[in-house]
């Protein structure tokens, strides 16, 4: 019994002792194909992106393609005829009506003197100065219709800002993915070098090379931005291609960190305007406030034709009345008897306002014209709060770039640098690197945020003004 025990002992020590061989076996395959070096070609090239730039459109062409083919603004351009016609249609004078009466038979030629036959016309009277009242109310509702379409233009154009400002903000966020790759392909590469001198381990590696990956999918979220960037816009302009062609902007120099000039935005060091000085402006050149006055005026004009609607019009009715009788006996031998007797006729017939005196088109007209003068002063109120609010947005935007630019970024970049170098030198570790150069990466994308802030703070400015804005 003891011997069996002893053989049975050593049989499951034996089984434990292959299966403990081939764990470690395992574990070694597996931890030797994790620590194997990702096979990356750090000399490759940039690859030439799905969404490259086909053309290239400045601000200023973007514009004046919108002027002519944007939807909104042909729209709008059609009104301008159409208020035109009304112009023609309330300067028009009634057209008489013509009315022949003549009959056939016995009732109109053999009865006694017959019955009269007649032909005249009719013609209706506008009082009160109807017609003046009508082109008065149609001239104001044209210029209204003019300052319309000058405000769907304003509209169009600040759209068109912000969607070209977009595009540029998509396209520097591309070549600063490129370039942020650029220098995680360089650090990889004297990762790699350091490896095969032994001088580093294969996680160290690994990790340089992680860096470089992640790059990969920042890529393709910068060429979705582009394409959808160059979308919006393309509609804007009148475009709408079978596919997305992508715009290359030829301002976007403000992302660049030294540009003396632009026109999406002014430099951030150029002195901006009293904001004292900006309200004036925009009394006197905002589009939509203007049509509000104007639509204020049109409404007054309506008031006024309305009110004349208490006087009745004028129906004049004249003609000619004669008969067709044909004599029989016992008249033909008497026609005196029964004579052809003619005549002219005047019939002047009105309405009666006793029941009904026009009081409701009246009391809406008026109610709508004094409900004018409350929408203005809120429109009013409103611009105001809007330029103040967006010209201090401006004013921090401003302030922000300049900080960003004399201050932050050349911290950032001699951090990224020194510790780069310290790692080429060994004298310091790879993560010190990553950290640095992410933190340069991170300081550049709130760069660029504080910018893309300035050109939505500058279009929501120029908005509250009604008015391209020129410093």
């Amino acid at each position: 019994m003891l011997s069996r025990s002893v053989f049975w002992l050593l049989v499951v020590v034996f089984l434990q002792t292959k299966l403990a061989a081939a764990c470690w076996a395992v574990m070694d395959q597996s931890q030797s194909s994790v620590l194997a070096p990702i096979d990356i070609n750090l000399t490759k090239e940039k690859p030439q992106p799905s969404a490259s730039p086909e053309r290239t459109l400045s601000l200023r062409a973007c514009f004046e393609k919108a002027y002519e083919s944007n939807a909104q603004v042909i729209a709008a351009r059609y009104n301008l005829p159409i208020a035109k016609a009304a112009i023609q249609i309330a300067g028009a004078i009634p057209n008489p009506q013509f009315s022949l009466l003549y009959g056939f038979g016995p009732a109109f030629k053999t009865i006694l003197a017959g019955n009269p036959q007649q032909f005249g016309w009719q013609e209706q009277i506008l009082t009160a100065g109807k017609r003046s009242k009508r082109l008065n109310l149609a001239r104001a509702n044209y210029r209204l219709a003019a300052i319309q379409l000058a405000a769907t233009q304003f509209s169009v154009h600040n759209q068109v800002r912000r969607a070209y400002a977009q595009l540029a903000a998509a396209e520097a966020y591309d070549d600063l993915v490129e370039a942020q790759r650029k220098v995680a392909l360089e650090l990889a590469s004297t990762a790699e070098k350091r490896y095969q001198a032994g001088k580093t381990s294969k996680s160290e590696l690994l990790q340089a090379q992680l860096g470089v990956l992640q790059f990969d999918t920042q890529r393709n979220q910068a060429q979705l931005r582009l394409q959808q960037a160059t979308a919006g816009l393309s509609a804007l302009i009148g475009e709408v291609p079978a596919r997305v062609e992508v715009i290359d902007v030829d301002d976007n120099g403000i992302f660049k960190l030294s540009a003396e000039h632009t026109d999406l935005v002014p430099a951030p060091e150029r002195k901006l305007p009293l904001l004292e000085q900006l309200f004036p402006v925009a009394y006197k050149e905002r589009s939509d406030l203007l049509a509000d006055i104007q639509q204020k005026f049109s409404d007054r004009q309506a008031l006024s034709l309305a009110r004349s609607q208490r006087i009745p019009n004028v129906n004049i009715d004249t003609g000619f009345q004669f008969t067709t009788f044909t004599p029989v006996q016992p008249f033909r031998l008497f026609p005196g008897l029964v004579p052809n007797s003619p005549g002219c006729y005047l019939d002047i017939s009105a309405e009666l306002p006793i029941f009904y005196h026009y009081q409701g088109e009246t009391t809406q007209a008026k109610e709508t014209w004094l409900q004018d003068f409350d929408q203005i002063d809120q429109f009013k109120w409103k611009m105001t709060t809007d330029i103040v609010t967006s010209y201090e947005s401006v004013a921090v935007a401003r302030a922000n770039i300049g900080k960003f630019q004399k201050d932050v970024l050349p911290v950032a970049v001699q951090v990224a640098k020194l510790a780069r170098r310290r790692y080429e030198m060994g004298k310091g570790d790879l993560a010190s690197a990553i950290l640095a150069k992410q933190q340069y990466q991170q300081m550049l994308s709130n760069y660029f945020d504080a910018v893309v802030a300035y050109q939505n703070a500058w279009a929501d400015l120029e908005q509250a003004m009604g008015v391209p804005l020129q410093l």
